[in-house]
């Protein structure tokens, strides 16, 4: 195996020792610049490559960003984590993207081991805001900027950029009452968790300001997977409890749902309207017209990064509780179908 090359390597093919070669690297005014082109010219032909962890230790920066988000498999996170990535390298950091799964155990490690590495922030979709709220706030208060995304946590000075979740949930809500539906379920994990209550209290609130009557059977919690939601929703239409429409909570909740539907011989769009947050590809494999909350997650993931650089730059803005609310758009889907069916109305 090739030894790596060190400083030490440099300063005897020279003639010169370590520090003078550390200092001409890093472009000190202590060293001319014709020692300065040689170090760097041998440096080059030998294969150097600087320690970036020794290199945060001495800079006090990394110019790493840690991105943590909960599935691959969706393409609301694929396409923010696109976002990321562009606006992190525009501003010269390098990120590195680890996954949850939505296990707060798999978060803590890849919180652990971001603050192992010494990145400056951390783009946290996070599992939920209670179980790891202490190590968050150690983070930060070792220098780690957070700037959480898509999800924020309540009642903290997290800053935040997300879409207005409750409005979002409203106009969904709203959509399938204007299409003549009244019996509208909502799907979604544990409401304590902050997008999930938000995108609760709208559907709460469109009922409302419409006089549809608040059923709790038509509220059905589920974890934020598609065996959890598909195998819950199965059952309920299998006991025969009458929904005609059905707000879900994200991505992999609606697909349960709606595999649930057409397993259960009833069709989407005509016996239930499926409605979902995220404008996931995923939904598009049924093959049946769906309407989505698009959250814009390029712009999202744009506008995270631009305000973890400016925490990074201004202690002050990391000090106090900012949110960025992005813009959203209610979509109507018609994958896989030749015409609109009744009742599924563009927007």
């Amino acid at each position: 195996m090739k030894k790596k090359v060190t400083l030490k390597d440099i300063a005897q093919k020279i003639g010169v020792d370590t520090s003078t070669v550390s200092k001409a690297l890093r472009k000190s005014p202590d060293i001319s610049s014709t020692m300065q082109e040689k170090v760097k010219s041998i440096a080059d032909k030998l294969g150097y490559r600087p320690n970036l962890l020794a290199k945060s230790l001495i800079n006090k920066r990394s110019n790493i960003l840690g991105v943590i988000i909960p599935d691959l498999r969706i393409s609301f996170f694929s396409e923010a984590t696109r976002g990321i990535y562009e606006e992190a390298t525009k501003n010269g950091f390098e990120s590195i993207l680890l996954v949850h799964d939505e296990n707060p155990k798999n978060e803590k490690q890849k919180l652990e081991f971001l603050s192992d590495i010494n990145v400056d922030g951390i783009l946290l979709n996070s599992v939920d805001e209670n179980t790891n709220l202490d190590l968050y706030k150690r983070l930060q208060e070792e220098g780690i900027k957070i700037v959480c995304w898509d999800r924020k946590i309540r009642n903290s000075n997290f800053n935040s950029v997300t879409i207005n979740d409750k409005k979002a949930a409203y106009e969904l809500t709203n959509t399938f009452i204007k299409a003549g539906r009244r019996k509208i379920m909502f799907i979604g994990p544990n409401t304590g968790i902050p997008v999930a209550k938000d995108r609760y209290d709208g559907y709460l609130m469109a009922l409302k300001e419409n006089d549809i009557k608040f059923n709790k059977k038509l509220v059905l919690q589920t974890e934020r997977t598609f065996e959890s939601s598909h195998d819950t929703l199965f059952q309920v239409l299998k006991n025969g409890t009458e929904i005609d429409a059905i707000v879900c909570v994200g991505g992999l909740v609606a697909y349960g749902a709606g595999n649930a539907i057409l397993e259960s011989k009833l069709n989407i769009p005509d016996d239930i309207l499926l409605g979902e947050f995220g404008d996931n590809d995923i939904i598009s494999r049924l093959g049946v017209p769906f309407y989505s909350v698009n959250q814009n997650p390029y712009q999202m993931g744009k506008q995270s990064v631009d305000l973890l650089t400016q925490c990074l730059n201004d202690e002050k803005i990391c000090a106090g509780s900012i949110n960025i609310e992005v813009d959203h758009k209610i979509i109507s889907r018609n994958t896989g179908v030749q015409k609109m069916k009744k009742n599924f109305i563009k927007n």
